[in-house]
């Protein structure tokens, strides 16, 4: 195992779960959060019943609202706006990654291959650069054009990132390990489905297989989240 992916499970998914069952907990009182007899919130047993291969969470989480640039047009690109409409799946990750983000970006793509047109058109996928002095522009637009060309990359400032990462309750990535010639970032290695509705039920871990990408992703284009 990399270095970078022991720190990162280490330092970020345990303290992210527990952030997310906190806001969990602290959004109850209405019909959504209630648990059902097995013990299940009604997203919970819903992502269990369509066979979905991301892990619900307690109750839906509004998109997050943050602003950065689009690193192919160099124009402001508003999350909440110009996703509208759209499934929408976030990644926060850096090009320097050796591991999880082009496990996840390459699974994403192959698993696109291999849905239909529909799907593919409504299926947005942006990536956000969190290593801001290395995540340039033109870095991130070359970097996910040899996974899809259709992948959206946003860029910013350190601290515009970081009020991302934070819009979208995640944890800030930092400078994880230095060596000579470079260094590598921990960061928050879900990737976000967002749902027409503008929240998120799921998030993803890597190692999500293709087939079951291209299932979630053809099922939730077609049909949406099931209203309650």
């Amino acid at each position: 195992m990399h270095a970078s992916t022991a720190s990162f499970r280490r330092v970020l998914v345990w303290p992210l779960l527990a952030a997310l069952a906190l806001l969990g907990a602290a959004c109850g009182g209405d019909a959504s959060s209630e648990g059902t007899p097995d013990g299940r919130t009604p997203d919970q047993r819903t992502a269990g019943e369509l066979g979905l291969a991301g892990s619900a969470f307690p109750t839906a989480i509004a998109k997050p609202d943050f602003v950065l640039t689009n690193a192919a047009t160099g124009e402001p690109f508003d999350f909440v706006r110009d996703t509208e409409g759209d499934l929408t799946l976030l990644v926060f990750g850096y090009t320097n990654c050796p591991d999880i983000c082009p496990v996840h970006l390459a699974n994403i793509a192959a698993a696109l291959d291999e849905t239909s047109g529909n799907t593919q058109r409504g299926v947005t996928v942006v990536f956000v650069g969190v290593d801001a002095p290395r995540d340039t522009p033109d870095h991130v637009r070359e970097y996910l054009e040899f996974f899809d060309t259709d992948f959206l990359g946003l860029t910013g400032t350190e601290a515009e990132v970081a009020a991302a990462q934070e819009a979208a309750l995640v944890p800030v990535a930092f400078v994880d390990s230095e060596f000579e010639g470079g260094y590598t970032v921990a960061h928050a290695g879900w990737i976000f489905l967002y749902t027409q509705d503008n929240v998120t039920h799921l998030r993803y871990p890597s190692g999500i297989r293709q087939s079951a990408w291209a299932h979630d992703l053809e099922l939730l284009v077609r049909d949406g989240w099931p209203s309650s």
